[in-house]
């Protein structure tokens, strides 16, 4: 799981057309794309700079493990 959501994440960050408004928060410039049950919400300080904002789950227990993420650099 940890993995589909890294890909999704870097999928997001390759280009700026993917998600869309986070509508909890119109007024802020965020975006969000879904890999269910998650919602990952980010944005874009600069062209090429991405930041997480939250990866968010209705299901408490479908929480990625963090710690034992391959997060490739």
């Amino acid at each position: 799981m940890t993995a589909r959501i890294i890909d999704r994440v870097e999928r997001a960050a390759k280009s700026t057309t993917q998600g869309h408004a986070v509508h909890e928060y119109p007024e802020k410039p965020l975006k969000e794309v879904h890999e269910s049950p998650y919602r990952i919400i980010y944005g874009f300080r600069k062209p090429r700079c991405m930041w997480l904002q939250s990866c968010i789950s209705n299901n408490a227990s479908q929480e990625p493990d963090w710690n034992n993420a391959d997060l490739r650099s």
